[in-house]
């Protein structure tokens, strides 16, 4: 019994020099973030963001040749790559937000952690000391003490729930361990994120200054001419961000439950009408730029019908004053994927539904106008998949 006494000594002792030092150790690892993975990180980086602009170079808005003068077309560009870095820096901006939010709740987590582990470490080492001070008192010694069988089956069942209790705590600890050690790495690959995160922003807010200059110089050396064309362009696309930003904030803010039937939706007005202008690029019949169109235009007569292309819920239908004029949404609800469609009709001469209206596949929503930015009555018609727009084609019948 002397021997059971010893041997659970030995083995208390060998877990808190195990769990301490092995704590210890990741401890001391964490408080050093590795400079070589950093630098490894920022340069990988760097090579990305190269390769990135270079595509981005690709994809700005291009400019009539013509047109417009090689000033205007500068200044243009370099206000597409302002709004871009600028986006840019926003983005990085969040993210290193977010980080330190994570990084300081983690160090919140760690503190918790590391103290319960030190409170079950220090219960562990008193029972340690407590078992040294009864020097050679055995498990024996003590039940053999017992005035009666009763104070002898009490004692007995203590001493084997002291031993279990021990063995309880022993695997307490090598668990919150290996919580402290979870969390130290993690706080670990998030720190080391905040220093590339900051890097990045700073080098965004170099190349958004530096471009803001350039910019600024080309706009001091235009003539009276180009500075009002410059004002137009500006003034149009200040406009297709807001009109942008009010169509998806109002698909977000569509709470109906519906579910979109599928199918093929119905041409949106008389089957004698074409389409005048297709979906993507094109040159604005207004501004002389050239930038994706959202939609389809569909030519007719002012008064012609423009009809609800499936079954739905009218979620917009006012004047927009950002270029669309009267305008028309339609929820029609999650497809079997989950996606959310909603269709859009603009430049009506009439709105004929309000906001909340239940419509059926064929239902007359507004009648066909020129309002808003526009050279001649006409439908723009939009599909648009979680609130982004698509190739209406891929919905419309062939017809």
């Amino acid at each position: 019994m002397k021997n059971k006494i010893v041997s659970t000594v030995i083995l208390l002792i060998v877990a808190i020099l195990i769990l301490s030092s092995s704590l210890h150790f990741v401890m001391a690892e964490d408080n050093t973030i590795s400079n070589d993975t950093v630098n490894t990180l920022s340069l990988n980086e760097q090579k990305e963001q190269v390769e990135q602009e270079l595509e981005k170079a690709e994809e700005q808005l291009t400019y009539v040749q013509g047109e417009l003068s090689d000033a205007v077309i500068q200044i243009q560009k370099l206000d597409d790559r302002i709004q871009e870095y600028q986006k840019q820096l926003d983005e990085v901006n969040a993210t290193y937000q977010e980080l330190q939010e994570k990084v300081k709740k983690s160090e919140e987590e760690l503190a918790i952690a590391q103290s319960e582990y030190d409170k079950k470490m220090k219960l562990l080492q008193d029972r340690l000391v407590a078992i040294y001070k009864n020097g050679d008192t055995t498990y024996l010694d003590v039940l053999l003490n017992s005035k009666s069988i009763i104070d002898f089956v009490s004692k007995y069942f203590v001493m084997e729930k002291i031993v279990e209790y021990d063995s309880k705590v022993i695997k307490q600890l090598e668990e919150k361990k290996q919580e402290v050690e979870k969390i130290n790495k993690q706080l670990e690959e998030d720190k080391a994120k905040m220093k590339l995160a900051k890097v990045e922003a700073e080098k965004q807010k170099v190349v958004l200054t530096n471009t803001k200059t350039v910019h600024e110089n080309y706009k001091n050396s235009l003539s009276e001419s180009e500075k009002q064309i410059t004002a137009e362009i500006e003034n149009y696309k200040k406009q297709q961000e807001e009109l942008e930003n009010l169509i998806r904030y109002t698909i977000d803010g569509s709470t109906y439950e519906l579910k979109y039937s599928g199918g093929v939706m119905i041409w949106p007005t008389l089957e004698s009408s074409y389409i005048t202008s297709p979906y993507g690029s094109r040159l604005h019949p207004i501004q002389g730029v050239i930038k994706n169109h959202d939609g389809i235009d569909i030519g007719g007569n002012t008064g012609d019908p423009v009809y609800a292309a499936a079954d739905g819920i009218v979620i917009y239908s006012t004047f927009n004053t950002g270029g669309y004029g009267n305008m028309v949404m339609i929820d029609h609800g999650l497809n079997t994927e989950g996606i959310k469609i909603v269709t859009l009709y603009a430049h009506g001469n009439k709105l004929l539904k309000n906001v909340g209206d239940t419509v059926k596949q064929g239902d007359i929503v507004m009648e066909m106008g020129s309002t808003g930015n526009s050279t001649g009555p006409h439908v723009h018609f939009e599909v648009r998949e979680n609130g982004t727009h698509v190739d209406p084609k891929n919905y419309l019948s062939a017809s």
